[in-house]
């Protein structure tokens, strides 16, 4: 259920079945708050048999969970959910620190956009932490999303997709690590953005 890298994962796969057994490839997306309420959804993929088998601790231990197909669809679904987690954070950053540096009332924006066609999950659930600068404690620091957005990278090239927009937000995530935020919750982009 980890997000490792997808040809690693297959070798344990492999390993594993040189035993007699299986390993299914089922990261969680959604942070780790999200697990308990059972909010996040788990990306399950590999053998459709094996995963009937499990269906069971799925539905036990996940919210909801969907089958993505062969083994390690369940990485790229993942993959395809953070590129949008990553692009959102910094794009709601941006957005954050635009209406702050033109002094507009940051309740009132959250609020005004909340329900608007210019509004994301990420908006909701990060824009007020943006608007207080709070960034701990951290339901998703960046030091757990940074692995993931490297995975990403790396899989893009792989499939010779050139993702212009990922990678100026990926830098942001980079600086953010390098400057020592990584224990702090992913919207502190916004102060990234905004210096």
């Amino acid at each position: 259920m980890s997000t490792i890298d997808v040809d690693r994962k297959a070798r344990l796969r492999d390993i594993v079945r040189s035993k007699g057994g299986d390993l299914l490839d089922c990261p969680i997306s959604g942070s780790p708050g999200m697990v308990a309420p059972r909010l996040a959804t788990t990306f399950a993929s590999g053998d459709k048999d094996s995963v009937d088998k499990v269906r069971p601790v799925l539905d036990a231990i996940s919210g909801p969970w969907v089958y993505t197909g062969p083994f390690g669809t369940g990485a790229q679904m993942k993959y395809v959910a953070n590129l949008l987690l990553a692009v959102h954070t910094v794009a709601a950053a941006e957005a954050m620190a635009l209406a702050r540096r033109s002094g507009l009332d940051l309740e009132l924006v959250q609020k005004t956009l909340d329900n608007s066609i210019a509004s994301s999950a990420i908006w909701k659930q990060r824009g007020p932490m943006m608007a207080e600068r709070t960034w701990s404690p951290a339901p998703g620091p960046v030091r757990t999303l940074h692995p993931i957005l490297e995975q990403i990278e790396d899989h893009a090239a792989k499939t010779g997709l050139s993702t212009s927009v990922f990678a100026a937000a990926k830098e942001v995530f980079d600086k953010a690590l390098a400057d020592g935020w990584g224990d702090l919750d992913i919207a502190c982009v916004h102060d990234q953005v905004n210096q």
